[in-house]
């Protein structure tokens, strides 16, 4: 593959004149019609309108360069996308130098600046920030350290405007900006991890660019699958490695964003890899719904997969014929990925989220067994949230039987629990935004056992485990959850057990549920506890909660297996209490988020009638 070069912008280190950045944010004043009165930054970043955006991203151009400076010069990212939401909508996120999200105090100053008002109220809150940076890195010439900012940017009409706004922000503080153009959300986090190379453990090859980013996917992934094969001839129990026929031709619904151009220009290497001959098992890839072929996210992509249960609207001619027995959907930005498949019967199947962290952690764990039988060297676990269904959760506990932690709803504090609380930390939210994350003491332990086994056979379990476990750092994107990576890594998974989805999918049921909102007159007076698993305001919430759910549990009789649970939490972005139930039957389910739905009205001043039951049935 030829080398994908990004276009740099140099910068002249330092801001320009205030008259000229008065005259750039004057450009674009904040306009009176956001929601709320204000930009807000959500756990997917700032996301509005397109016409709502400009005013926000010459802030966040100017932003990003101080953020940068902040760290020494350390390289920071922004990404304009919006991705699972309709075409009209954009929005930015914001990567600090680890590749990650943004530091949670500088994501104050962000909105703070955001919303700081008119052009001259925006220079003196940039003022506060720039004499903060300089007392932070003191110069003998009283400037700014150095600043480099990557952009990137999905294949919506406006990202391209938007971005440029961005770029001449950041030029006009004196920034270096990095333009990788169309790329998708985790590219973007990689480029930035990998341009901060003093922060990248020794194992993980640096590469900073797009051509390098299809290289250490291919490569890593093309390394895991040789585990299986020519190396390792056959399984333990003497099965031959070989690819299920329902599983040679993967078909990738690419949501009509820039995941269907990326895979496409991946596939490229991808056939290098199998044309050299040297690695068994690769499927063949199939591509639909590529950037034109229908509306961004429309009845297709993960986010309409996952939420509606349904197959995708494959609006690329060039399916007809494609087996749908082995389909992966990315959403618009390809940060996210769900599998499902049709069987003999023509009857959909999912494999969400929870599906995916229940095959990756219990790969790595079997690995890690080969080498350390006690499992006592590497603390690993699974992150979820509240709306983990919870078959999942109890087939991690007593089948995987590995640690599971319960964060509060949103990547950014998923991400924070597995870094905190795991040495190896496994997080997948049901929507298929997950990512693995590997620590120090992971890292020490392949060290120690590459010298333990060096001289060991080749095909000796726990060299292979090592060989394998060595790879994982490099195929997963740790910054954030990304579809394409994650998609090579269940894939190879599936290989080296020899499983199709099927197999995956009856690993264990899940428990019916159901999702559903009420409409509230204020939503601050609900609260719940630090994960969302209880409310806590208003008083008398959480115990009738409870009492429905006793009566859910009583009426189904359950004795052993997952109960009926229920929960409620304020929504983020509107006046409302979103509603979350789950039972041994969808009856059941349905039931429940009724009940809870009607409390909610009844206890936290519900706006207009109240809700009607999902059945007729309630409790």
């Amino acid at each position: 593959m030829s080398k994908i070069t990004p276009k740099i912008h140099p910068g002249s280190g330092q801001p320009l004149p205030p008259s000229q950045l008065t005259s750039l944010l004057s450009a674009h004043p904040i306009p009176p019609s956001l929601p709320q009165g204000k930009y807000s930054y959500g756990t997917a970043g700032f996301r509005l309108p397109a016409p709502l955006l400009p005013a926000c991203f010459v802030r966040m151009g100017i932003f990003s360069a101080l953020r940068s400076a902040s760290l020494g010069g350390e390289h920071v990212g922004v990404m304009i996308t919006a991705s699972h939401n309709p075409e009209g909508d954009n929005g930015m996120k914001l990567a600090d130098s680890n590749g990650g999200m943004l530091d949670a105090q500088w994501e104050e100053h962000a909105v703070s600046l955001a919303n700081a008002g008119d052009a001259k109220q925006t220079l003196v809150y940039v003022d506060t920030l720039v004499q903060y940076i300089k007392g932070q890195h003191p110069r003998e010439d009283g400037t700014l350290p150095r600043m480099v900012v990557h952009v990137g940017r999905d294949t919506r009409s406006h990202s391209l405007p938007l971005a440029t706004l961005v770029v001449r922000a950041a030029q006009a503080m004196g920034a270096t900006v990095i333009d990788h153009g169309e790329v998708s959300t985790p590219m973007l986090h990689h480029f930035v991890m990998h341009a901060n190379g003093h922060l990248l453990p020794s194992i993980i090859p640096q590469r900073c660019n797009e051509s390098g980013y299809y290289e250490i996917m291919a490569l890593s992934y093309a390394s895991l699958l040789r585990t299986g094969g020519l190396d390792a001839g056959t399984a333990a129990d003497g099965r031959q490695y070989s690819r299920r026929d329902t599983m040679k031709t993967l078909l990738i619904d690419g949501a009509c964003g820039i995941g269907a151009l990326k895979i496409d220009k991946f596939r490229r290497l991808f056939g290098r890899l199998g044309a050299e001959g040297c690695t068994p098992g690769l499927p063949n890839l199939h591509t639909v719904n590529f950037p034109g072929d229908g509306p961004l996210n429309e009845n297709c992509g993960a986010e309409f997969v996952q939420k509606q249960q349904l197959p995708p609207k494959v609006y690329s001619s060039t399916a007809t014929k494609v087996s749908k027995q082995y389909v992966t959907s990315f959403d618009g930005d390809a940060d996210r990925v769900v599998f499902h498949y049709e069987d003999a019967d023509g009857r959909f199947h999912l494999l969400d989220g929870d599906k995916i962290a229940v095959l990756v952690s219990s790969f790595i764990q079997e690995e890690l067994r080969c080498i350390d039988p006690e499992g006592q060297a590497v603390n690993c676990g699974v992150v979820q949230t509240a709306y983990a269904n919870g078959s999942s959760t109890l087939y991690l506990k007593n089948v995987v039987k590995t640690n599971v932690v319960i964060a509060k709803t949103g990547v950014k504090f998923v991400h924070a629990a597995a870094h905190h609380n795991f040495d190896v930390g496994v997080y997948f939210e049901a929507n298929g935004h997950g990512t693995v994350l590997f620590g120090p003491k992971f890292y020490d332990f392949i060290a120690k056992a590459d010298a333990h086994l060096r001289g060991t056979p080749r095909y000796d379990r726990a060299n292979i485990a090592l060989r394998r476990l060595r790879v994982l750092p490099s195929l997963v994107n740790q910054s954030v959850g990304d579809a394409m990576s994650d998609m090579l890594l269940v894939d190879a998974i599936l290989y080296l057990k020899g499983w199709d989805l099927s197999v995956w999918a009856n690993l264990y049921s899940d428990m019916p549920s159901k999702q559903a909102k009420v409409k509230v007159a204020d939503r601050t007076m609900i609260s719940t506890n630090d994960n969302e698993t209880e409310a806590t305001a208003p008083a008398a919430l959480q115990t009738a909660l409870q009492a429905a759910m006793d009566a859910m549990a009583a009426l189904e009789n359950i004795k052993d297996g997952p109960k009926p649970r229920c929960f409620v939490r304020p929504s983020g972005t509107e006046d409302a209490v979103r509603v979350y139930a789950e039972a041994n039957s969808q009856n059941g389910a349905d039931s429940l988020a009724s009940e809870a739905m009607m409390l909610v009205h009844k206890l936290c001043r519900g706006v207009g009638a109240p809700p009607q039951p999902f059945i007729s049935n309630r409790l």
